[in-house]
């Protein structure tokens, strides 16, 4: 028997922004790998040996076929979606995290025309895992493209959604786990963010199946007036998260409770250098915006989400996107296809016979 091979599997996660222009997607992207690179660069500081550090570094590289493009030059106006790839590490496990970055929405008339475009992007991701598990032999190296998360972010303009915001997320949600993201968040007071939170939510809640948030039961014909009264959903998410006694529930429960008490989720980019996009310093704050009268650390609690978005995506939600993407948003998405292949052929038989 040939000897089992050591060489450690990649977990691909893959996940897409998406928003209207100017509400700080590519700031994101640029803020997620920066906040990246100082976990980096905290574990070699953290490492016994170095030249052991870096040897299993280079190692990992060497394994991978993949090449990490990185962001450079002054933040722009993204004009054409594009990806960045970056291979990390989260609880031993090695992960390449690709994150793709899109136009942003912006006059109103062009809104479907582009919406169109980003679902045609995730549905040929499918196609693409369709085609190969549709070979007599699969490519054993074969690289999982399917975008396992969506990041809306929303203007901090605005006092709740919009009918744009509704119509993308209900699209979007039909295909993907949408995670709701305000960006520019240090635009709003403490009060200003916590009202349009609420209101978010309220907006959501009861109107889009977004990732966590509890879909909407059918009630049966036969169940009395009693039962449909027990079975009733919860007015507001507030409501639905008192129903837990959180100490008691298991951890997987716990998990989403968590997620779905700081949804939508707020994000402030750090300061970048205009000429040449990299982080502004700013003494004693890694990643921040100096306001004069003061500082904000983007990487603090006090101040935004960030590090629970970046904690939900790669560590504690990853596998729950990871295998709500195959489980439900693939698999309806292969039923549709070979049922519409079905009926095609079917139709086209019908067709053949007539003559």
């Amino acid at each position: 028997m040939a000897p089992r091979s050591r060489k450690q599997a990649v977990s691909h996660f893959n996940v897409m922004v998406v928003g209207f222009s100017g509400a700080g997607k590519t700031s994101f992207i640029r803020t997620l790998i920066e906040a990246l690179k100082l976990d980096e660069k905290k574990e070699e500081e953290q490492a016994q040996s170095p030249t052991t550090t870096k040897k299993r570094r280079d190692s990992v590289a060497s394994e991978t076929s993949f090449v990490n493009v990185e962001p450079e030059g002054p933040i722009e106006r993204t004009l054409q979606p594009y990806t960045v790839s970056r291979e990390i590490e989260v609880d031993k496990e090695r992960i390449l995290l690709t994150l793709i970055d899109t136009p942003g929405f912006q006059a109103e008339y062009l809104v479907d025309k582009q919406l169109h475009d980003i679902m045609k992007y995730i549905e040929h991701q499918f196609d693409l895992t369709l085609a190969e598990e549709s070979k007599v032999k699969r490519n054993p190296k074969a690289v999982d493209t399917q975008v396992h998360c969506c990041l809306y972010f929303m203007d901090p303009k605005k006092s709740s959604l919009d009918e744009y915001d509704v119509r993308i997320l209900t699209k979007l949600s039909n295909r993907v786990n949408v995670i709701p993201v305000i960006g520019k968040a240090d635009q709003l007071t403490l009060a200003q963010k916590n009202r349009l939170k609420v209101k978010i939510t309220e907006d959501i809640y009861n109107k889009i199946p977004i990732y966590g948030i509890p879909a909407q039961q059918e009630d049966e014909e036969e169940e009395d007036e009693e039962d449909e009264e027990n079975r009733k959903k919860p007015e507001n998410l507030v409501e639905f998260i008192e129903q837990f006694d959180y100490e008691e529930e298991d951890q997987e429960t716990r998990t989403i409770l968590d997620y779905l008490k700081v949804i939508p989720f707020t994000f402030i980019s750090y300061e970048d250098e205009p000429s040449t996009g990299k982080p502004l310093e700013i003494p004693n704050v890694p990643l921040g915006r100096d306001f004069g009268w003061g500082t904000i650390d983007c990487l603090s609690e006090i101040y935004s989400d960030f590090i629970q978005l970046k904690q939900v995506l790669l560590s504690s939600h990853r596998r729950f996107l990871q295998s709500d993407t195959v489980e439900q948003y693939y698999e309806q998405y292969r039923t549709e296809r070979l049922t519409f292949k079905r009926a095609t052929k079917l139709k086209s038989m019908d067709f053949s016979q007539q003559k």
